[in-house]
């Protein structure tokens, strides 16, 4: 017993499982608009697929499938652009696009050739592709999943290239250029940039998928206010062997809790923040390990280097300015220095840092104080709040 098996429902089954799981996820993420842009390539491709098979050789089938191949290549440039981050198309391009469909089915009222009236549809997808690729391809950080992409994206640019001369024979109209028969035409190219097309889908989905760990990750490390270390991943730094010397420095700002009760809790947030900004100004590795409490991991600099910027940052802040805040109420923030050396935990310097922070403060705050033991500096600049 021999069973056929109709290969475009093949085509048609396999991408419309794919736009329903992109569909899912889009929706179990709540965000996530190169998914949404993704599905919505595969619905196109999935009816256009069905559309060529059952109803090529009526106006209506011509007319769907010149609306919905350019619109599959439009949707795939947004999901492709944004899975790696970039921005839209240019609304100067996506009104060529639109023209040139137009243009498409104006020769299919005047009843151009079928050559004629296909060109324009094609030629709008490639352009609108096109463009996406070459943004991919002048994308800096695209790592392996990126790489991959634009590989599958030249392939299917080619695929697309080739076929655009030939495409009449999907309808059931004769090319131009009788290199091959119809079927051959649909088993060789047809199906095969499905293939290149799901394969676009998956690498489309990985890079999504990867980005989504990254947020994730990145949420698990970092304080949802200030975008620094959170305290359990500035411990984890904290109990390793360190790869070199350096200083660590505690910070601590001065008062907030009149900030707070004063002025508001918005206030108060925006005072964190502008403080978190200075310390990432000078290092990565800066984290929020209190309320009010921050530390500072500067590597390879020495105890003198690392005093200066600590009172940089402290001027810094002296300095700022909050609308809300009058004047007379200037910010404040006490530091506490140590050095450590390489290949020794942090947890002992940043108790000695603690220290002299905890010395700052009941110096009369608003100062940078060392560590006990630690060699003394001159600074006149130093002053009570």
């Amino acid at each position: 017993m021999v069973v056929s098996v109709d290969l475009s429902l093949v085509v048609f089954g396999l991408i419309s499982a794919l736009a329903v799981i992109c569909g899912l996820v889009h929706l179990a993420l709540r965000h996530g608009s190169a998914l949404a842009w993704l599905a919505a390539t595969m619905v196109c491709v999935s009816v256009e697929t069905l559309v060529i098979r059952y109803a090529a050789q009526t106006s209506w089938g011509i007319a769907a499938v010149s609306l919905l191949l350019p619109s599959a290549y439009l949707c795939a440039s947004q999901a492709i652009r944004f899975s790696m981050g970039m921005a839209a198309t240019r609304p100067r391009l996506v009104v060529v696009f639109a023209a040139l469909i137009a243009l498409s089915l104006l020769f299919l009222a005047m009843g151009a050739p079928t050559l004629l009236q296909t060109l324009p549809f094609q030629f709008a997808g490639i352009v609108v592709f096109l463009d996406a690729v070459l943004a991919l391809a002048k994308h800096k950080d695209r790592g392996l999943l990126g790489n991959g992409l634009l590989v599958l994206c030249f392939g299917s640019l080619a695929g697309i290239a080739i076929r655009m001369p030939m495409f009449p024979l999907l309808l059931g109209e004769p090319a131009p250029f009788p290199i091959m028969a119809t079927d051959t035409f649909e088993r060789v190219f047809l199906n095969g940039l499905s293939v290149l097309t799901s394969g676009l889908a998956v690498l489309v989905i990985a890079r999504i998928v990867a980005n989504e760990i990254a947020i994730h990750r990145d949420r698990s490390e970092r304080d949802g206010l200030t975008g620094l270390l959170n305290r359990r991943t500035f411990d984890e730094w904290v109990d390793k062997p360190t790869p070199a010397s350096g200083v660590a420095v505690m910070c601590d700002i001065d008062h907030f809790k009149s900030i707070n009760d004063r002025f508001g809790h918005h206030v108060g947030d925006e005072v964190l923040r502008s403080f978190a900004r200075l310390l990432q100004d000078y290092s990565d590795q800066a984290g929020r390990v209190g309320g009010e409490e921050f530390a500072l991991l500067l590597f390879d600099v020495s105890l003198d280097e690392a005093r200066a910027q600590a009172e940089t940052i402290r001027s810094r802040f002296h300095q700022l300015r909050h609308p809300d805040i009058a004047e007379a109420v200037p910010f404040s923030a006490s530091f506490g220095v140590a050095e450590f050396q390489d290949g020794r935990p942090l947890r002992e310097a940043m108790q000695r840092a603690d220290k002299a922070l905890y010395t700052a403060k009941q110096d009369g705050r608003n100062r940078v104080c060392l560590a006990p033991g630690a060699r003394p500096f001159r600074d006149s600049s130093q002053r009570a709040a």
